[in-house]
């Protein structure tokens, strides 16, 4: 899975496999990222029949630009932002906003991102951390 700089960033809280508060990301520095892949438009194909005739009333007939517009040919109708991918990443975690007790960890370490929260793959026994008060829900 590749991350961006919207996925992990400072400030998001970071826990263990088993659920066991880390701390917050204090930081994070950017790795060499890999080449873009950008499909080619011979791959970019639609199928033969879209979902816009399977509907229950198809609105493409009717002058409705949508159903090409958004297809595979245009690539969903999508751009490209200006978020910087994380590549080859490493991002501190930590309790205190001064490095004293921060833990590196890289990309491969993270098993999801939701919201404000960063999971780890290892549990707090394999980092050799001691739980803490605060607990993942």
């Amino acid at each position: 899975m590749t991350f961006d700089t919207r996925d992990i960033r400072v400030g998001m809280d970071a826990y263990t496999a088993d659920g066991v508060y880390l701390g917050t990301v204090r930081k994070v520095v950017l790795g060499p990222a890999p080449p873009p892949r950008e499909p080619s438009v011979a791959v970019r194909h639609a199928s033969e029949v879209t979902g816009e005739l399977l509907g229950p009333q198809p609105t493409a007939p009717l002058g409705n630009p949508g159903p090409e517009t958004q297809g595979a040919r245009n690539a969903f109708a999508t751009r490209r932002d200006d978020a910087l991918p994380l590549g080859a990443a490493r991002f501190a975690v930590g309790t205190l906003p001064v490095p004293l007790g921060w833990r590196w960890f890289r990309l491969e370490d993270v098993q999801v991102v939701s919201f404000e929260r960063v999971v780890l793959r290892r549990t707090a026994a394999e980092l050799g951390v001691r739980a803490r008060v605060r607990h993942a829900q």
